[in-house]
């Protein structure tokens, strides 16, 4: 990358869209997900309504973590590459 790219500004940028994607919406949604499955398979946790809309919340912000993380680095793309358009 060093050999192609003049600016490491670019390569921070990509990384911290993904990774602070990836830190502040997946994977506690994901964390959440599993630990309540264990407890529902375990038999500890009864699931109730609010349960059930409680871990559909955290798929849906799995998804919206995945697309503002795939937004964020399309911005940093576009303003690297093709600085004009934005």
């Amino acid at each position: 990358m060093a050999l192609i790219l003049e600016d490491s500004g670019f390569v921070v940028s990509v990384n911290g869209a993904l990774t602070g994607s990836a830190i502040i919406y997946i994977f506690p949604a994901i964390m959440f997900l599993k630990s309540t499955n264990a407890k529902i398979k375990s038999g500890a946790l009864n699931v109730s309504r609010g349960l059930k809309i409680e871990r559909i919340f955290n798929k849906i912000m799995i998804g919206l973590g995945v697309l503002l993380g795939g937004l964020g680095a399309a911005v940093s793309v576009i303003t690297q590459f093709f600085p004009g358009v934005l």
